[in-house]
């Protein structure tokens, strides 16, 4: 009798041990892709000519958001969707440069009063990495290994680069953990491209995290495609020539798909070409050829981040870990319209060096021709709050996460970076801190993003809002309040006329003030412009 009391009870022992490690095993994944300067409408699956298979497939098994915002720029992006705070709370309210005690938003770094996704993550036992471009902070204490991570592989400061961190116009660091590998004294190894390297860095890490039963957080940080654009020959070969017919034939296809796609109706028009944009007909042989180029070289970048992706599904599939991994994928501003005014005809992008562009040895942009491509169907482009400056794709991808009935579907509510914070808490059984460090920390903003894996409406209450040097705006249901600096407010139905072409601010002057009251109660409590004229 007591030997088979023992062997009943060392079996609930060993059942109760198996359900634990079951319990354990069964926290997923979260992997966050991130890219640099791309637009709306530059993925397959978003209405784009370029080729992204691997990701027009997690869009296809998962979920498309339609309505998906950032910030607008890079920084303060990459801080939003860090902690579930407004960039200004976080103290990134524009790049990296501290503007003193006095500017709180604008600090130059994550600061103190948040916390990252990796730290959240901690306690519950995930292994966070960090692949690419950070942007958070420029010294060491700041870096990603300071701020909850594991592991870190990538350029704690800017991006544009691809084949050298370095180059005569800027100074950059490739760090593995806190030590630099690569900058301006010591290249990379022959054939190394950035966007290659951070995928197979996090690859391993995550081999690491799986062969030690760690769930995992992959931040990864794709500095692709910002400018300069450098891609690899064949990449760009791909796509030579495809480009010829321009961008006011591109931009009404692209329009097309997206209409065909569902991911806007057929009663949203069309943004008409840029006012610095000329028609594509009135361009010489020559510049066609040399616009031909530079949308190849763009293409071949984007071309290049699928690539990964594909290696990424791959490897997550042969590890067994595919079904329980979110895969959340997205962008961090609009396209990149930014100039060099260094030659004519600015708008046309231009040359800094008389290498072949798409090599290390040049720096050539698209310009805002082909950037009025990229953000298609909308106007402005990275910088403004305008639907071209902070409209993103997102695909949330989860085979054991997201209901079968979700799967290829479009969600259409209006969501944002403060809500992937939100997400990783609830799904990973995390808490989000009150205090951190002996700090008190600022309330989470955002929503979890979850219900809707449920077919399920997001429980937002709270208008969703914007700022960057000056330009604002909030989001509220079906309206939205937008300016650029120094000008007076827009008002849009985003339900009838998602590209602001119809502005009805002076038919409602009501709306506009009480959107307009909401967006100065909101900026004095997350510390916009403190210290400035508003």
């Amino acid at each position: 009798m007591p030997f088979k009391k023992n062997v009943r009870a060392w079996s609930c022992i060993l059942a109760l041990f198996c359900a634990v490690i079951t319990v354990i095993h069964a926290k997923p994944n979260i992997i966050v892709i991130l890219t640099d300067d791309m637009g709306y409408s530059d993925l397959g699956c978003y209405g784009s000519e370029i080729e992204t298979p691997n990701l027009d497939q997690l869009a296809a098994d998962g979920i498309r958001f339609s309505s998906f915002y950032n910030t607008s720029r890079c920084s303060p992006t990459r801080s939003s969707l860090m902690t579930g705070l407004y960039s200004h709370q976080a103290g990134m309210g524009l790049l990296t440069r501290d503007e003193g005690e006095q500017n709180p938003g604008y600090r130059g770094r994550l600061m103190e009063r948040c916390v990252t996704i990796a730290e959240v993550l901690a306690p519950k036992g995930y292994r966070s990495i960090v692949t690419g471009k950070w942007h958070l902070g420029d010294r060491k204490e700041w870096w990603p290994l300071a701020r909850g991570f594991d592991r870190f592989y990538g350029c704690p400061q800017g991006g544009g680069f691809f084949f050298r961190p370095s180059s005569w116009t800027q100074t950059r660091s490739i760090v593995r953990g806190d030590k630099v590998l690569y900058d301006q004294e010591k290249d990379p190894p022959a054939g190394w491209y950035a966007t290659d390297a951070f995928t197979d860095e996090g690859i391993a890490y995550v081999k690491e995290a799986v062969e030690e039963e760690k769930p995992f957080f992959w931040y990864l940080a794709y500095n692709a495609p910002h400018y300069p654009l450098q891609a690899k020959p064949a990449d760009i070969a791909k796509y030579r020539g495809r480009y010829l017919k321009g961008w006011d034939v591109i931009r009404k296809e692209r329009y097309e798909r997206l209409v065909e796609l569902s991911l806007i109706d057929g009663h949203t028009k069309l943004s008409p070409r840029a006012p610095n944009v000329p028609a594509w007909d009135s361009l010489t042989d020559v510049e066609k050829d040399t616009q031909d180029l530079r949308m190849a070289i763009y293409a071949a970048m984007i071309d290049c981040v699928d690539q990964n992706i594909g290696k990424i599904i791959a490897e997550l599939k042969a590890m067994d870990v595919y079904d329980n991994t979110l895969i959340l994928f997205l962008h961090d501003n609009g396209a990149q319209a930014y100039d060099n005014r260094d030659k004519g005809r600015s708008h046309l992008g231009s040359n800094k060096t008389d290498g072949v562009p798409g090599t290390a040895e040049s720096e050539v942009y698209y310009g805002t021709c082909w950037a009025n491509v990229s953000d298609v169907p909308f106007r402005k482009h990275k910088g403004l709050i305008h639907e071209g400056g902070i409209s993103s794709p997102l695909i949330a991808h989860w085979p054991k996460g997201i209901d079968a009935s979700m799967q290829g579907q479009i969600a259409r509510e209006p969501s944002h970076l403060i809500d992937i914070m939100a997400s990783a808490v609830e799904i990973s059984g995390a808490t989000y801190p009150e205090t951190y460090k002996g700090h008190s920390i600022i309330p989470l903003e955002g929503e979890s993003l979850v219900p809707v894996f449920h077919g399920q409406s997001l429980e937002r209450d709270e208008p969703i809002f914007f700022e960057h040097i000056g330009n604002r705006g909030v989001r509220q249901g079906e309206w939205k309040l937008v300016a650029m600096r120094g000008k007076k407010w827009e008002l849009y139905n985003m339900e009838t006329d998602r590209t602001e072409l119809n502005n009805l601010a002076t038919e409602m002057p009501e709306k506009v003030g009480a959107m307009s009251t909401l967006y100065r109660a909101w900026a004095e409590r997350a510390f916009v412009e403190k210290s400035r004229k508003r």
